[in-house]
C-alpha cells in the first residue's frame, strides 16, 4: 500500500493525479498511523480535505441565503465616476503645480547627523559611499541561496 501511496505523491507532485487518486491520498493521510517518512505530507492533505470542507459548508450558507446582490442606482454610479474623475484631476493639478517643484530638482542635498549639507561635492562624496555599500540583488540571491543549500 505504501509504494502505491508513494507513486500517488510522485504524481500529485508532478502535477499528473486524478481527482480521485487526490482523494485517495486525503483519506490516506487522514490516518493516524502513518509511517514516519510520510508522516510530513500528512499536513499537505489535512488542510486539503478541512478547505475542502469549509468550502462545502460556505457553499451551502451562501444556498440558503440565495439573497440577490443589491445593485446602486445608476445616478449613485454617474455620480461615484465624476467624483472619482474630479479628485483624480484636481490631484494631478497640484502635483504639477508646486511652486517649490523646480528647485528641489534641481538642488541635492544630504543629512549628516541632523544637518543639510547642500555642497554638491560633499553630498556627491556621500552618496558614493552610499552605493558602495549597497549590495547587489544577486549577491543577496547568492547569499540566500548558499544558506538554503548549506
Amino acid at each position: 500500500m505504501t509504494t502505491d501511496i508513494r507513486h500517488l505523491l510522485d504524481k500529485y507532485f508532478e502535477g499528473d493525479s486524478s481527482a480521485e487518486e487526490e482523494k485517495i491520498l486525503r483519506r490516506y493521510f487522514a490516518q493516524d498511523n502513518l509511517p514516519e517518512d510520510l508522516k510530513v505530507y500528512a499536513s499537505i492533505f489535512r488542510f486539503l480535505d478541512d478547505e475542502a470542507a469549509a468550502l462545502a459548508v460556505l457553499n451551502e450558507i451562501r444556498s440558503e441565503n440565495n439573497v440577490p446582490a443589491r445593485r446602486r442606482p445608476v445616478f449613485l454610479r454617474k455620480l461615484l465616476t465624476i467624483t472619482a474623475v474630479a479628485a483624480s484631476l484636481l490631484i494631478a493639478v497640484l502635483l504639477l503645480t508646486r511652486p517649490d517643484r523646480q528647485s528641489s530638482l534641481n538642488e541635492s542635498y544630504v543629512w549628516v547627523d541632523g544637518k543639510q549639507i547642500t555642497d554638491p561635492a560633499t553630498v556627491r562624496k556621500y552618496a558614493e559611499a552610499s552605493f558602495g555599500k549597497v549590495q547587489s540583488e544577486s549577491d543577496i540571491i547568492e547569499d540566500q541561496l548558499r544558506f538554503i543549500l548549506e
